[in-house]
């Protein structure tokens, strides 16, 4: 059975062709998500499974509960450009740290590849 970020990788990819993937291993609390650590890749297919995605998050040496996806493409479509996309990175920790709601604009998944959405916390 697919988990929900598959399923998000086909329906992306078939949208949009190539893309850069801005990723943002996160720390999820009681009422905060945390940015952790955060990279770029250029994702040329959707053959990946959450299996191999996993895999690679783990890599990182960091103990994570979820991770924020968001797709960047160039003017002309397709992946940016290795010096655009570290700009861009580093735009989106600023607007995920600045404001914690700002991961409901990219993908946000569980350890277990399904889709999560933060909520403002009533005060």
């Amino acid at each position: 059975m697919k988990t929900d970020f598959e399923h998000w990788l086909t329906a992306q990819f078939g949208e949009t062709g190539p893309f850069t993937l801005f990723i943002l291993l996160m720390r999820i609390g009681a009422s905060d998500a945390v940015p952790l650590k955060s990279s770029y890749a250029h994702l040329i297919g959707d053959e990946m499974t959450w299996g191999e995605m996993r895999g690679l998050l783990d890599s990182a040496g960091t103990p994570w509960d979820g991770v924020a996806f968001f797709v960047g493409l160039g003017h002309a479509g397709g992946p940016l450009a290795d010096e655009a996309a570290r700009r861009k990175l580093g735009e989106v920790e600023a607007d995920v740290q600045g404001d914690p709601l700002t991961l409901n604009r990219g993908r946000f998944f569980d350890r277990e590849g399904r889709q999560l959405r933060i909520d403002e916390a009533a005060a």
